[in-house]
């Protein structure tokens, strides 16, 4: 990931087609420019995305909501360390270009906004299945995503050893609050 190392403006064509063992001129007969080369990247990022939401909130009807709130905070963290999208991600919402900032923040609001959408639904689900308390489904589920998201930008300065009981102590305080 080229870009997540040395950042927009420090990567240049001769950069990317190096990285990736072509000339440059061959990358200018796939691609118009820099630009589209980074906007290519994203918009894939955004795509594994998705899906990784897609697959990371699917579950059974069987399944109780604590069991899938607390499954999907667990994934979500350990899916952000080391993965070298969430770094590029995270560098250009952060520090965008001026040019493709409103594209970048645009972008990420909508996925933001669908994710959202699911952990509401599951949340929606426990308060009818009497699982949580009777609260405004949204509210929950948004102090859940950002504590989930406010974890794992933190995740690298974790040692391994320590993730899985902070997850799990973080989770069980966050649900002890939600719980009937």
């Amino acid at each position: 990931m080229i870009f997540a190392n040395q950042g927009y403006f420090g990567t240049s064509m001769d950069d990317i087609a190096k990285s990736v063992g072509i000339k440059k001129a061959s990358l200018y007969s796939h691609y118009s420019g820099k630009e589209s080369i980074f906007t290519a990247v994203f918009n894939s990022i955004l795509e594994d995305y998705t899906s990784f939401i897609s697959e990371l909130t699917a579950y059974n009807e069987e399944t109780n909501c604590t069991e899938k709130l607390t499954s999907i905070f667990s994934r979500y963290i350990k899916n952000c360390r080391n993965n070298n999208k969430m770094v590029f991600w995270d560098r250009y919402y952060y520090y965008p270009p001026e040019y493709l900032k409103d594209y970048i923040f645009s972008k990420t609001f909508e996925i933001e906004m669908l994710f959202l959408d699911k952990i509401t639904t599951i949340v929606e689900q426990g308060i009818k299945k009497g699982e949580f308390k009777n609260k405004s489904a949204k509210d929950i589920a948004l102090s859940f995503y950002y504590m989930m998201i406010g974890f794992a930008m933190t995740i690298k300065f974790y040692d391994e050893k320590e993730i899985d009981k902070d997850i799990e102590r973080c989770i069980k305080v966050f649900l002890d609050g939600i719980k009937l």
